[in-house]
C-alpha cells in the first residue's frame, strides 16, 4: 500500500474572482517528489448555528426556509452565513442568527470544524449550538435574502434529515455534532 504524505507548494497564481471566491492554482510537491497543478476554490469561512429555544412543549429548533440558487429550491436550513476577514466565527454565528431570524441566545458554544470539501476547497465551516434563544427584534434580511423562520421541534429536525428541502450537506454535518453535544448519538 501507498503513504500519504504532505505537499510543498512551490507556486501560486490568481485565476479569477466571483466576489464570494476566487479560484487559483498551486504548485505542490509531494514528499516523494510527485508533482502536480491543483486547483483551490478560496472563500471566506462558514459558520452556521442550531438555535434552540426552550418551551413547555420542548426544545425547538429555530430555522430557516429560503431559495437556494445552486438547487433552484427552497430548503429548511439553520441561520449562518460568511465569517468576515478578522471577525471571531462566534460573534459572526451571533450576528447572522439575529439579522435572519430575529433571535438572540444567551449562551453560543462550539460544536466543531468542517471543511465543506478538502478536495479543492480551502475553508472552514465553524458549527455551533445557541442555547437559550429568545425572540429579540424583526429580521434585518440582505438584499437578495427572503426568509421565513420556522420552530421546528427538536426531534422533527433530526427526522428531516434527507428530505427534498432538508438535504443540505453541512446542515446535516451540524446536525450530527448536535446530536452528539445532546448524547443522542450511539
Amino acid at each position: 500500500m501507498g503513504r500519504a504524505g504532505h505537499w510543498k507548494e512551490s507556486a501560486s497564481r490568481p485565476l479569477a474572482d466571483y466576489r464570494i471566491f476566487d479560484v487559483s492554482s498551486s504548485d505542490r510537491e509531494s514528499e516523494d517528489g510527485k508533482k502536480g497543478t491543483f486547483y483551490l476554490v478560496n472563500s471566506l469561512d462558514w459558520a452556521g448555528v442550531i438555535p434552540v429555544v426552550d418551551t413547555a412543549a420542548g426544545r425547538m429548533i429555530v430555522m430557516i426556509r429560503q431559495y437556494r440558487h445552486g438547487t433552484g429550491r427552497l430548503c429548511l436550513e439553520f441561520p449562518g452565513g460568511a465569517v468576515e476577514k478578522g471577525e471571531d466565527p462566534t460573534m459572526a454565528v451571533g450576528r447572522e442568527l439575529t439579522e435572519e431570524t430575529g433571535y438572540r441566545a444567551e449562551m453560543i458554544v462550539p460544536l466543531g470544524l468542517l471543511s465543506p470539501n478538502p478536495a479543492f476547497m480551502t475553508n472552514t465551516f465553524h458549527a455551533f449550538v445557541a442555547e437559550g434563544c429568545v425572540m429579540d427584534r424583526e429580521q434585518v434580511l440582505d438584499e437578495h435574502e427572503e426568509i421565513e423562520v420556522e420552530l421546528v421541534p427538536e426531534s422533527e429536525a433530526i427526522d428531516l434529515v434527507g428530505a427534498e428541502d432538508y438535504g443540505h450537506a453541512l446542515m446535516t454535518a451540524t446536525l450530527f455534532l448536535y446530536m452528539r453535544y445532546r448524547g443522542l448519538c450511539l
